[in-house]
This record gives C-alpha cells, structure tokens and sequence, in this order.
C-alpha cells in the first residue's frame, strides 16, 4: 500500500511538494484504467466420430483437412479473448462480443488452421433473442476456404422448458455480460451433451447440406489467464 504524504501550505502558498500531488491527481483520474482487462486462453481437445469410408471417398478434394486428416477422429480448438470487449447487441438479455477474439485456431488430425480473429466473436445469451428459456454462450468463427465457407463453434447451452425464465439471476447466466473464465470452458447445462464444438462447411453456391459436418461433446476444455504474447 502506498502511503500518501500532504505538504504544509505556509502563507507563500501551496510548496512544490502539494503541486505535484495534485498534478499527479488529476493525471490518475484522466488516465483510462485498464489494469482489470485481461486476455483469456481457451483450449479444448478431443474426439469426434470419423466419417465412414463411403463418406470420405465422396468429400470434395478442395477441403482443408485432408481424408486422413478427418479418418483420425482428432481435433482440438485454441482461442485467446480480451475479456473487457463491450456488448455490441442492443438486446438487453443478449450480447455480442466482436472483436473480442485475438486469435483462433483449429487443427484436425495433422493439419492446423489459423482463422481470422475479425471473424470470430463471442456471444452471450441470457434469455435473449426472444428465448427467455434459454441460455447459452458460443464462441464462434468463420472462415472463406477454396470449399466454401467454414464455421468453427464451440456452443454451451443451457435449455429448460419453455415456460421457464431464465432472465437475470433466475438461470446459470446472470446477465448478458461476458462471464467469467471457467465458465466460457463449462457451463452447467441440462444434459453434457448440451456442450459441443461443431464445424461446418457450406458450398460457396449454396445449397441445403454441407460439404462437411463434424460435431462432437466428447471434449475437455478449460480457460484461464494468458502467459504469453
């Protein structure tokens, strides 16, 4: 703790010694505070079902994970977030973090994916959107590939019947705001099955499947402060 010392005043006026403290005052209130900010790695790793042997001899050749890639049944998801970002929805039971992602990466089987953090934000729903049932936190991505257009989720929700409230401290979610850490990795839901990393990828020309679709709750995931930069 820092201790604060005052300057006698003597009939001259203030000595330099209460000038300085006041200047350094005033310069503590106008400065921004950011020392409560900080940026948040979440990490999760695991399995998924991998496509049947049919399945992979159909895929298109322009996909960015290769047949064995996806024949491992292994995949992992790092993103690192700034937990300070504002709430860019109106909504008051809903939030959007954009911009919030720093960076956010995927990689199946042996190959890596970098996507693009201007892309990727994190959204909060506490009984928003018309769904006062329902909660939920995704942090999501996206990304344009020679395939067509990829998303990356990782989705928590947290579902009860539809006469239910969970607005406010009625549900797992209080608000709308970013929650804190441990909860982005895991949220309580329902059923475990209720928290799942999902990837899609849509033709470019559209269409009512997808080139590639991969969903799985068989992961561990878990959030905490960055080390590095």
């Amino acid at each position: 703790m820092q201790l604060q010392r005052r300057a006698r005043r003597t009939r001259r006026g203030p000595t330099l010694l209460s000038l300085c403290a006041a200047l350094a005052a005033t310069a503590s209130i106008a400065m921004p505070r950011t020392s409560e900010a900080a940026e948040i790695v979440l990490s999760g790793s695991g399995t998924f079902n991998p496509p049947k042997a049919e399945q992979l001899a159909a895929l298109r050749a322009d996909l960015p994970f290769s047949k064995s890639d996806l024949a491992s049944g292994n995949w992992s998801f790092s993103a690192r977030y700034e937990d300070s970002t504002p709430d860019a929805e109106s909504d008051p039971h809903a939030g959007r973090y954009a911009g919030a992602i720093r960076g956010f990466r995927l990689v199946i089987g042996s190959t890596t994916l970098d996507l693009p953090a201007d892309q990727a934000a994190i959204v909060i729903s506490d009984g928003g959107s018309g769904f006062s049932h329902r909660e939920s936190i995704r942090v999501e991505a996206r990304a344009s590939t020679p395939s067509g257009l990829l998303r990356l989720s990782w989705i928590q929700v947290n579902q009860q019947a539809k006469d239910a409230d969970l607005r406010g401290p009625a549900g797992v979610l209080p608000s709308d705001a970013l929650p804190p850490a441990a909860m982005v990795a895991s949220m309580a839901t329902a059923s475990p099955f209720d928290r799942f990393l999902e990837l899609r990828i849509d033709a470019a020309t559209g269409g009512s499947r997808p080139l590639l679709y991969l969903s799985s709750s068989k992961l561990s995931v878990k959030a905490g402060p960055a080390t590095a930069p």
